[in-house]
């Protein structure tokens, strides 16, 4: 899991997403909303309850999402983002691995746009 460092707190998505130069990219897994940053990473998963009711599964995607991008930045030196993905429907049924793909075909998106 993604250290509590690297994670935003509910104060700077808030600040996130009132920042003008915020940008987006969507697919399958959710949308994307990010700014580019010079030095740091910071990184956040919105579940809602109206898409999924049962908390368990939420936290457990929430979890795998974190571990997925903690491992995406270790092993890639990218520009640093700070980021906030909302979680889409869908997403909830998807493996392990059609998240990891998913995942890394967002940030490629988000890359390509700073």
């Amino acid at each position: 899991m993604m250290p509590t460092t690297a994670r935003l707190t509910r104060a700077q998505c808030s600040d996130l997403l009132k920042n003008p130069s915020l940008k987006g990219v969507f697919n399958r897994l959710g949308t994307l909303k990010y700014i580019k940053s010079d030095i740091n990473k910071g990184f956040c998963v919105v579940t809602g309850s109206k898409q999924q009711k049962k908390a368990v599964k939420r936290n457990k995607i929430r979890r795998q999402l974190y571990t997925i991008f903690s491992t995406i930045y270790k092993n890639n030196d990218k520009t640093p983002i700070i980021a906030m993905l909302h979680v889409s429907k869908h997403s909830y049924g998807m493996s392990f691995e059609e998240l990891f793909k998913e995942c890394n075909d967002l940030l490629t998106k988000a890359q390509k746009n700073t």
